[in-house]
């Protein structure tokens, strides 16, 4: 007994209980999912490092050498050296499109965040709702073992019959079951909430479904004209611009300088030259057609992009205030006359006014009713979650 309650302490010290605030903060610390998005920006700001490169390509030697034959035999040869030169305006237009790419990263690791935070924060939720509904069933159960007291007690006078005491019993195993569903329900919420956040130590849900703390409609609105997947498009327009003045530049010619040793007979030359690429055929029509047309595509979604999300969020307000309201209205008005049913129809029961079945079916009406409650209440909660995610508002 004593190497029991040794271990069970062990176990309850090493649990940790988490709020909802809690729970994401450690997701945006630890969570792998969000990891992993953050450690691709890294590998983007490599594409940075390559454009800002003030030559786009290293430089070239030539080495030649040949005997001569003749009267006059000799051995000659040459060096020349060259090296591709690059418009600073191609350059900075190679910067801007790469430091671009990077912010889209940032903000697609945004985007992730936000969506694995909603993920935790419903697995929070589911939790706690599943606290509550074993809450329930183990308010049920003590009703269920009073009327068993009562019908056993009953029986003993002579009061009821044995039916009503095998019915009570049949309630109580009933309740039992319902408390081991929910409580088997609540460890699998909790483990899940576990694994999302990457931790080995065993986890518990603090608070309460009535904890909701929504933000006031307009800081919502606020949130979503700033939202990530909102900014990943207007990085693609930067880039798309970027790219759209590179395609420009292939229109001017491409240069490099040439210098050359030669040695011919005994003689010594020295050359310098520049080279340069004509755009005759070639004046970056392609990848101007490409520029112009991605450009014009992602300006159009960023547009119908801002006003889905309005739209979203106001019907997201008007949702989660109308579900609030409704949740507050029936714990206001229902549970009071529930409780009070409990405790009458206990009593009636007891004083042989009401026959079992009649303290069974009140109940079944108030542990129904409960459940109505909770169900309003993580309804109210989820659609919090879904509001704070298409608006952005997770920070």
């Amino acid at each position: 007994m004593s190497r029991f309650i040794v271990w069970a302490g062990v176990a309850l010290l090493s649990q940790v209980t988490l709020t909802l605030d809690d729970a994401l903060e450690r997701a945006r610390q630890a969570a792998p999912a969000i990891v992993a998005a953050r450690m691709r920006i890294d590998e983007t700001r490599g594409r940075v490092a390559g454009a800002a490169l003030r030559f786009p390509s290293n430089p070239t030697i030539e080495v030649e050498a040949g005997r001569r034959s003749g009267a006059a035999a000799s051995t000659d040869y040459g060096v020349e050296v060259g090296q591709e030169l690059d418009l600073p305006q191609r350059r900075r237009a190679r910067i801007d499109a790469a430091q671009a790419a990077v912010t889209q990263e940032e903000q697609r690791a945004a985007v992730a965040e936000r969506d694995v935070l909603a993920v935790v924060a419903t697995s929070f939720l589911r939790a706690l709702e599943a606290r509550e509904r074993a809450g329930a069933a183990a308010s049920g159960r003590q009703l269920a073992d009073e009327a068993l007291r009562i019908a056993e007690r009953r029986y003993a006078a002579g009061d009821v019959a044995q039916l009503d005491v095998n019915l009570a019993r049949t309630a109580v195993s009933r309740s039992d079951s319902e408390v081991r569903a929910a409580n088997a329900a609540l460890t699998g919420h909790l483990a899940q909430l576990q694994v999302l956040l990457g931790m080995t130590q065993p986890v518990t849900a603090g608070g309460s479904l009535r904890d909701a703390l929504p933000l006031p409609a307009a800081d919502l609105i606020a949130h979503a004209a700033g939202r990530p997947d909102v900014r990943v498009v207007e990085a693609e327009i930067a880039e798309a611009e970027a790219e759209q003045r590179l395609a420009r530049t292939l229109r001017w010619p491409d240069f490099g300088v040439r210098g050359a040793y030669r040695a011919e007979e005994g003689d010594r030359v020295v050359l310098g030259g520049v080279g340069l690429t004509l755009p005759v055929f070639n004046r970056g029509q392609e990848a101007t057609a490409i520029a112009n047309a991605r450009l014009a595509r992602l300006r159009a979604e960023r547009e119908a992009l801002t006003r889905t999300i309005e739209a979203e969020v106001r019907g997201g307000i008007a949702l989660h205030d109308a579900l609030r309201e409704a949740a507050a209205q029936y714990e206001r008005t229902v549970l009071p006359l529930v409780e009070e049913n409990e405790k009458l129809a206990l009593e009636s029961y007891e004083a042989g006014q009401i026959g079992l079945g009649d303290l069974l079916l009140v109940r079944r009406e108030a542990l129904d009713a409960r459940r109505a409650l909770i169900d309003q209440l993580i309804e109210t909660r989820l659609a919090e979650v879904e509001l704070r995610t298409r608006a952005g508002a997770w920070k």
